[in-house]
């Protein structure tokens, strides 16, 4: 069965490998990993990690560079804009890559005395680079909104006016808006401040993990009305706060398909083996048992079944939900070009 992931953080490791000397880093280490996972169709993020928090632009360029040359190198990706869906997803065996940003702190040090002109610039830039996909924090507050995770905050502000700019942008470009980290506040103010359907790509249930990366019960409704879609996180943290395993994360999918429907709910594994043999300076260790890498997600399929799934939900869980929004934003995009 095809496999969607809304969120993965392999280009980090691709990143590292190619600055150690490495080549061909997506076909040798993870396309044969994917392809045993079932992975047809992928959104990869760009993330500038903690430990180059003092230089972070000049990482995000670094980050685009690396993945860009490895990109090319590979018989087995292809990078997919979203004004290029027709029809089937798949038509081959490669696998189909979304590009994406997972917090834009590194934006803090591109900003110019016009703001305005700093979006337009920015937009240029990653639209000329095929990024399509925009999470504006990461654990962190910064210059657009803040986000879950930023201990040094005491004040949760939300989206501020060059955030709700950003917003703006981000629509008129058909850009997927992604609320995955996002705050409360931010979250609702980018509720208030967008029409288009979004996405919490890596996000489980509060009421199954009590955690803050988690979603509301309101927060799940108001996504699923707006016909987007969240994807479930593989992250033992956001999984059970004591034995994170493999049918508590079968139980945040049933809690969240209860709250939102079968057709607003994917999988976005964000799964950490391809931070793990890396320095990132922040821990991010907690695995979920039988749920660790990308390799097991047929026997996660096949506990779904077991759990009570039929065939045609877990297909739209696995892939056809996420199909259908992606494809759903290319015609809103040309309808709006």
């Amino acid at each position: 069965m095809k496999i969607f992931d809304l969120h993965s953080d392999l280009f980090t490791d691709i990143a590292f490998r190619r600055a150690r000397g490495e080549t061909n880093v997506f076909d040798r280490i993870h396309y044969p990993a994917l392809k045993k996972g079932g992975v047809s169709s992928i959104v990869c993020v760009y993330w500038t990690e903690p430990i180059f928090s003092d230089k972070p632009l000049e990482r995000f360029r670094e980050l685009i560079m690396h993945v860009e040359t490895d990109l090319l190198e590979s018989e087995h990706a292809v990078v997919q804009p979203l004004n290029g869906i027709h029809g089937e997803l798949n038509p081959d065996d490669r696998i189909r890559i979304y590009l994406g940003i997972e917090g834009l702190s590194f934006l803090d040090q591109w900003l110019t005395e016009s703001e305005n002109e700093t979006i337009d610039t920015t937009f240029e830039y990653i639209e000329e680079k095929n990024i399509q996909h925009i999470i504006m924090v990461w654990n962190e507050q910064n210059a657009f909104a803040s986000g879950t995770g930023a201990s040094s905050v005491t004040r949760k502000r939300g989206v501020t006016a060059l955030g709700r700019r950003l917003l703006t942008k981000s629509e008129m470009s058909g850009f997927i808006i992604d609320v995955s980290h996002l705050d409360e506040p931010s979250f609702w103010d980018v509720i208030r401040h967008t029409d288009s359907p979004i996405i919490a790509s890596h996000s489980n249930a509060r009421a199954v993990c009590d955690h803050e990366r988690n979603l509301t019960d309101d927060q799940i409704r108001i996504i699923a009305e707006r016909n987007g879609v969240i994807g479930l996180n593989a992250y033992g943290e956001f999984v059970d706060e004591q034995h994170p395993n493999v049918d508590r994360f079968i139980d945040h999918i049933d809690h969240i398909v209860s709250i939102a429907g079968i057709d607003h709910v994917a999988f976005g594994f964000d799964f950490l083996d391809y931070l793990s043999d890396h320095s990132l300076g922040d821990d991010l260790d907690v695995l979920t048992e039988g749920l660790e890498d990308v390799t097991k997600v047929p026997a996660l399929l096949e506990q779904m079944k077991q759990r009570g799934y039929s065939q045609s939900g877990i297909e739209a869980i696995s892939h056809k939900n996420a199909e259908r929004f992606m494809t759903h934003l290319t015609t809103e995009r040309r309808r709006n070009g």
